[in-house]
Parts: structure tokens; sequence; C-alpha cells
């Protein structure tokens, strides 16, 4: 596979097939590429579908150091002017919503559309914004990354997926997609990506995005509550809302033709 060498030296793995404006997907935490694979496997015949290991995840290097929101940011905005990519719809799942939230504002003029799936402009829940996790949630999941990083991975992807998942086709390939220990981080790694990600809030980022926005979310998500979709739609200018009834936090893998056409669709609009 290709690798892109950082500023700082960093080799980041990432896949890339076909040809045509590039569509750019962006994993979640303690992910990886591989998640995209229905939807590279769809959108390579008509687009250049591009898939990125982030910083320490996958079969991307994994140095010792920084893995602040404000660090993997830069890793992305880096890796899309190294390619030189001239036209480009971005595409995050959880995570990788907040760093695509986090690049805008930036150079970036290349990014004419994006898609955020299942994510949130602020993880932890307030007064203010009742549509992420409460905080002694959040802190208890710190603390167990820390304590038992095996055990904070079970109790995650317990969560993943609806009950009506779970009992789906192609399950089994879907949780190794998803939970295969050959592609997770390092302990560290995820400590320190999901303090950055629980601690940011980019509620104030929304205003500045000004492209064509796709919200995908489950209706059952347990992680980023559907809630988060309505209210990024409503502080967006140009953002329509697709809501998949039954699905949990990874719509894109229990249901891909339904949400590869919503996003074919989405396309061809621009």
């Amino acid at each position: 596979m290709p690798v892109f060498e950082t500023p700082d030296g960093v080799k980041l793995n990432f896949q890339m097939e076909g040809s045509g404006k590039t569509l750019l997907f962006l994993h979640g935490w303690t992910m990886c590429s591989r998640v995209w694979k229905y939807q590279l496997e769809w959108f390579a015949k008509e687009y250049q579908v591009v898939a990125l290991d982030l910083r320490g995840h996958g079969r991307s290097e994994s140095p010792d150091g920084d893995y602040s929101f404000s660090y993997l940011s830069q890793d992305i905005i880096d890796f899309i002017e190294g390619l030189k990519i001239e036209k480009l719809t971005l595409v995050g799942w959880s995570l990788a919503v907040s760093l695509i939230l986090g690049v805008f504002g930036s150079r970036l003029s290349c990014v004419d559309s994006i898609v955020l799936v299942d994510g949130t402009p602020a993880f932890v829940a307030s007064e203010e914004f009742p549509h992420g996790l409460p905080s002694p949630v959040v802190k208890r999941m710190l603390k167990l990354v820390d304590s038992n990083f095996s055990q904070a991975l079970k109790v995650f992807h317990d969560l993943l997926l609806s009950s009506q998942e779970l009992e789906g086709e192609n399950k089994d390939e879907i949780w190794d997609l998803l939970t295969n220990e050959s592609y997770l981080p390092r302990q560290e790694v995820a400590s320190k990506s999901l303090f950055s990600f629980a601690n940011v809030d980019l509620r104030s980022k929304i205003k500045d995005v000004t492209v064509p926005t796709l919200l995908v979310h489950g209706e059952e998500d347990k992680i980023c509550p559907a809630g988060a979709a309505q209210y990024m739609k409503e502080h967006i200018k140009s953002a329509e809302v697709v809501i998949f009834p039954e699905a949990g936090h990874a719509p894109f893998l229990t249901q891909p033709d339904a949400f590869n056409q919503h996003l074919s669709y989405f396309l061809s609009s621009l």
C-alpha cells in the first residue's frame, strides 16, 4: 500500500483506487481505513477513492508523542496538500467528523463538500448541548482506557451496533472490520486521542462550514446520539440529514447499499 510521509517524518498508510474526483474517507477512534471496505469497492468505479490510516492507527507509523486533535487535523491538511488534490469530498466517521470540522477555516480550498457520519461537534453533553454523552460516562471510559485497555475496547465495541445489526447479514465480516486486533492502536495512542476528542467543543466551528454537507446518522447510535446530526443541520447553511432506522454507530457497514446510494445521490447533486 502507498504511504505518505508527514513533515515530521511519520509514514501514514493509505488506500487509493479508481480515478476521477477524489473522495477521502477518514475513520473513527481506534479504527483504520479497512472500515470503508464497502465504500471503496462501490465508489472506485466512478471516483478516485482514498482512505487514510490516521497517525498511530492501522498500518500507519505509531511514534511516541502527540495524538491531540490539532495534531491529527494537521496530518489531514498535510496529506491533502501533499497529494495535490484539486477537488475533494471529505467523508468522516465519528472522531473524524470532529477532525473535518477542525480543518475548516484552514487553507483547504479544494474541499467542495463534506459527509459527516455519526459524529458530533461536542462529545460530552452539557446544558447547552444535550446531544453528547454524560460527563461521568466519558470520564469512566478515559480511566478504563488507561487502566485496562482491552476491557475499554470491549465496552466500546459493545456499543457500536444495535441489537438488530448484531443479527444481520455479514455480521462476522463487519465485526472483523471493526475489531480485528491486528489493526488496533497502542494504548497510549487511544488514550491521548480520546482525551483530546473528549475535551474539544467545535460548536463555534460549525458556522465555518459553507460547502454542501450530508449528515448521516444511525437512529440508535449509543456513542454519538442522533440529536447531534439534527443540531449540525440547524447550524450548517447547506446541509441535509439522513437517519438510518435500527442502525447504531456504523450504518455504512451494516447498511452499505443504502448508505452508498444516499452518498451517490448527494455527490451527483453537487
